[in-house]
């Protein structure tokens, strides 16, 4: 499979009851220490700090890796793999989100919901699907 480019980008925004450390800690464990984490504080209303936490990943080989982590990782698999094809948009990006507070524990459990850690694949020059089936195979 010839794959022009890969992008991995996951971000989180987390509040002031929040344990940031945990959170980034347990990023750094999913991306690798090769992956960029930024952290941006940001203010809410009332002048509460309020982090939104990302990374960008286009090194092939580093995606790639983190993705077949990410697909033995998952706690209930059978709803990625049921639901797939609702969460690629028409441009072939895939949209993932996993529950935070299970995402601390070590977990990876596919939500819906808005406390989550946002996940999107975009790969080029291949169908999205067959990407991903192979790489989680």
């Amino acid at each position: 499979m010839t794959l022009n480019s890969v992008q991995l980008e996951v971000e989180t925004i987390i509040h002031a009851t929040e344990d940031l450390d945990k959170i980034v800690d347990s990023l750094i464990r999913l991306l690798t220490e090769n992956a960029p984490i930024i952290v941006e504080v940001l203010y809410g209303h009332y002048g509460n700090p309020i982090y939104k936490v990302y990374s960008f990943i286009s090194d092939k080989e580093l995606v790639r890796n983190v993705i077949s982590v990410i697909c033995s990782s998952f706690i209930n698999k059978e709803s990625l793999l049921s639901t797939i094809t609702n969460r690629i948009d028409a441009s072939g990006n895939i949209f993932i989100r996993f529950d935070k507070q299970e995402f601390v524990k070590g977990r990876l459990v596919i939500v819906d919901g808005d406390d989550v850690i946002r996940l999107r694949i975009r790969a080029v020059g291949v169908d999205t699907m067959q990407f991903i089936n192979e790489i989680c195979k």
